[in-house]
């Protein structure tokens, strides 16, 4: 009956924003999501706290503190902060608010939807029996919620799900279940900045070394500085995949970069096991969609070392049961665990410890 309610209400909503309201309607955030909007309601204006544009697309920009009462206003902060975002408009006295995923499921395709709520949709309705499996691996009662509440929210377009979740994105990757010894190698796939692998450093100040994989000639020139005071750094400059090749990525198509054949974005890639002899301890992928095929390429140092994983399974949903299947091909001696670092759909982490 919740969900029902929940549904109903959005339904209400989006006829009263799209239909002959008198009321005052805005969005909060400029994106391409406040475009779709725009684009079949003449908006009397966007709010954002962040941008010193004072118009977009002909319709004034205003903060918060300028939103006059009686408006309607719909929310299309949709990634990192969706629940903070609304939290703000709920706090506006004579605002009526609602966000963007339930707007977009109540439009019936005439909005699109977040992509990664569409794909999930699609995903699940091919494979749920790979869902349920997924479901029944984690070692505790804190993952199944986890998994439940997430599916909840992709599934139904249902932010009330993520109220449970915070930013926590300082967090990710590390949790009293990761438990680190002197000697550790770590397997840093997707490293960006050097931040990860700085707060590694900090839990296991006595590890063995750092390899250290980032395919973007200035960013990985970002990380050497980060990182140059710090002993025994392998910086490989290649992504993680399952051979040696040169990949090409149209860039922002989607919930992820998707590997194309005409990408404007081209990057070396190769495999775990063809440029690391060493044994490893610890890996951690968060390759934009690519960690299967990473996973592929890892396959001797799971089998040989057994290391403790931390994979990022959000950027496509088949990874939720696509990332497990692989590595407990290889090996099936794992703990599974599930957790989550944002209020919306990014930042989903699964977690293989050896039992």
């Amino acid at each position: 009956m919740k969900q029902l309610s929940q549904k109903a209400h959005a339904a209400a909503f989006h006829a009263e924003f799209f239909g002959n309201t008198t009321q005052k309607r805005y969005v909060l955030g400029i994106n391409e999501f406040a475009d779709s909007v725009a684009s079949r309601a003449n908006l009397d204006g966007f709010i954002d706290e962040y941008t010193t544009a004072t118009e977009y697309l002909g319709k004034p920009v205003l903060k918060l503190s300028q939103v006059p009462a009686g408006s309607m206003v719909i929310s299309t902060v949709t990634q990192a902060r969706p629940k903070t975002a609304m939290n703000k408009l709920l706090r506006l006295n004579g605002v009526v608010s609602m966000d963007y995923f339930a707007v977009a499921d109540a439009s019936h395709f005439q909005l699109p939807q977040v992509q990664a709520l569409a794909d999930t949709q699609k995903e699940y309705a091919a494979h749920p029996e790979k869902f349920e499996w997924v479901r029944d691996l984690f070692a505790d009662q804190e993952s199944r919620e986890v998994f439940n509440r997430i599916m909840e929210f992709r599934l139904n377009a249902n932010l009330r799900a993520m109220r449970f979740f915070d930013y926590t994105a300082d967090q990710q990757y590390f949790e009293p279940f990761v438990k680190f010894s002197p000697g550790e190698v770590f397997v840093d796939g997707g490293g960006f900045d050097g931040y990860t692998t700085e707060e590694f450093i900090k839990r296991c100040p006595q590890y063995g070394g750092v390899h250290f994989f980032e395919p973007t000639e200035t960013t990985l020139d970002n990380a050497k500085a980060k990182l140059s005071e710090h002993r025994d750094i392998h910086l490989h400059p290649v992504g993680l995949f399952d051979s040696k090749q040169t990949l090409s990525f149209d860039a922002g198509a989607g919930s992820a970069c998707k590997i194309s054949e005409t990408g404007s974005v081209k990057i070396e890639v190769d495999a775990l096991d063809n440029r690391v002899t060493e044994s490893v301890s610890f890996i951690k992928l968060d390759l934009e969609g690519a960690e299967p095929k990473a996973l592929d390429g890892m396959k001797w140092h799971i089998q040989e070392d057994h290391p403790k994983l931390a994979v990022a399974v959000y950027h496509d949903p088949a990874h939720f049961w696509q990332v497990p299947e692989i590595i407990l091909g290889v090996r099936n001696d794992y703990k599974v665990y599930l957790r989550h670092y944002t209020e919306g759909w990014t930042e989903t982490v699964m977690f293989f410890i050896p039992e």
